[in-house]
């Protein structure tokens, strides 16, 4: 649809591109793939910060571009894997504790994980459960309204991430 054409393919909902956004892009992505999409600006117009954020998790994520480059599709998948190893802090449980579902569906992901990486934090990635498949970015104005907090600085080019099932 023409108001996604600014993204590169590769980001857009709907590509083709088949991402395990737990493993690192090195891991998820085929090296072939890779070489053709790292490297590749993720919009038509030279863009130096991008925010992420996504109804599938509470985090907003500024991805701003390497030193002398823009946004790049690699840099998106490098942060969006990075970001969601971070542990989940106090705060951000106390929320969750309350809510059932949610916590199930945290421990249940964590506990599958530990048993490979044998770290017994939890992590962001836990949160998705087994939502971890990268679908595309997508905008949503009413959603990103809705998200945005306010007195924040609100960011030009803010896009959905959105995550199907594994």
């Amino acid at each position: 649809s023409t108001k996604y054409n600014r993204l590169n393919h590769t980001l857009q909902v709907g590509s083709g591109i088949r991402y395990d956004i737990r493993k690192r892009t090195e891991e998820g992505i085929a090296p072939s793939t890779w070489q053709q999409i790292s490297e590749a600006p993720a919009l038509d117009v030279p863009t130096y910060k991008i925010l992420i954020i996504s109804k599938a998790f509470p985090w907003s994520f500024i991805i701003r571009a390497p030193a002398g480059s823009v946004v790049t599709c690699g840099t998106i998948f490098e942060e969006l894997h990075k970001r969601l190893q971070w542990q989940i802090e106090d705060a951000e449980w106390a929320i969750v504790a309350v809510d059932k579902r949610r916590k199930e569906v945290i421990e249940k992901a964590a506990k599958s994980r530990q048993a490979k990486d044998r770290d017994t934090r939890l992590k962001r990635i836990d949160w998705l459960g087994d939502m971890t498949m990268f679908e595309g970015l997508e905008i949503d104005k009413e959603f990103e309204t809705k998200r945005h907090l306010p007195g924040s600085a609100s960011v030009t080019e803010t896009w959905v991430v959105r995550f199907g099932k594994r």
